[in-house]
C-alpha cells in the first residue's frame, strides 16, 4: 500500500511551534519512546488513520491514533480551511509527517506499507484476535521524544437521535502534544528552520509537565481547559 496519497501539497500553511492550551494513563511530560507497531486503518465513514503503539523506556505502552485524511463525505483531504480560506494540514496528519519523518527521515507519503497480521482487540468478540493490517515497517523499532498530555475528557453516550453527548462522567486519557527528534531534541520546524539547539522542548516541558488538562465540557470536573496541578511524571526522561 503506498502511502503517496498524503503528500502535503506546496500551498499548506506549515505548523508552528506552540504551546497549546490504554488502561493505564501517563503523567504529563516528556518520554523517551520507541514504535512498537504502526499501521494504516480506515474507519466506517472513509477517515483514514495512522494507529500507533510506542513502548516507553520505561516499559510503559502507549497507543494513539492520528487520523490523517477527512471522510468520504468532506473529500478525504488531509488538510481543512481554516477561518481566512487557508489550507491547514490536519492534526493527525501533521503529527504522523513528523513521526515519519523523525523515524525515517521520510514524508509520510515517501512511505509504503505491508500486509501483516497481528493480535488486535474485536469489540465484536471482546478479545483480540489476528487481524490483517497495513504495516509501515521502516518506523518500526525506531526511537522517538514524545511530549505527552494527560486529559480528562467526557464519557459520551448515544442518545435518541444516534448522537453522542456527554454523558455527565468523564476520564482521562493521553493525547501526543509536540513530537521531538531522538537525537538531537529538537522539533520539525526547529530542524527545518537550521536552529542549532533545542530550546522548544524545554518550554513544553517547563509549561505543561505535571499538569492535567481538562477539555470536559458536559462532566462534573472543573470548566473545560482547566489546568489540574499533578506531581511529576515519575518515569519521564
Amino acid at each position: 500500500m503506498a502511502l503517496d496519497a498524503l503528500k502535503i501539497s506546496d500551498d499548506i500553511t506549515e505548523d508552528k511551534d506552540v504551546l497549546g492550551g490504554g488502561s493505564f494513563t501517563l503523567e504529563s511530560g516528556i518520554y523517551e519512546a520507541k514504535v512498537e507497531m504502526a499501521y494504516m486503518d480506515q474507519s466506517k465513514s472513509g477517515a483514514l488513520a495512522l494507529k500507533l503503539h510506542f513502548m516507553t523506556s520505561e516499559n510503559q505502552l502507549l497507543k494513539q491514533t492520528l487520523w490523517v485524511t477527512s471522510g468520504d463525505a468532506k473529500g478525504n483531504n488531509n488538510f481543512y480551511l481554516d477561518k481566512d480560506g487557508n489550507k491547514r494540514t490536519l492534526p493527525g496528519m501533521s503529527q504522523a509527517n513528523h513521526i515519519a519523518l523523525l523515524t525515517t527521515g521520510k514524508e509520510i507519503a515517501e512511505l509504503d506499507t505491508e500486509e501483516k497480521v497481528i493480535k488486535l482487540y474485536n469489540f465484536d468478540v471482546k478479545e483480540e484476535i489476528p487481524t490483517k493490517v497495513q504495516v509501515i515497517t521502516e518506523m518500526l523499532d525506531k526511537d522517538i521524544i514524545l511530549g505527552v498530555m494527560k486529559q480528562i475528557v467526557d464519557k459520551n453516550v448515544k442518545n435518541d437521535a444516534g448522537t453522542y453527548v456527554p454523558s455527565g462522567d468523564t476520564r482521562e486519557e493521553n493525547e501526543i502534544s509536540k513530537i521531538f527528534s531522538a537525537k538531537d531534541k529538537r522539533t520539525v520546524s526547529e530542524i527545518k528552520a537550521e536552529l542549532p539547539a533545542a530550546d522548544f522542548i524545554k518550554q513544553w516541558d517547563e509549561k505543561w509537565t505535571g499538569v492535567t488538562r481538562n477539555r470536559a465540557k458536559g462532566g462534573k470536573n472543573a470548566p473545560a481547559g482547566t489546568p489540574v496541578a499533578a506531581p511529576k511524571p515519575l518515569f519521564a526522561s
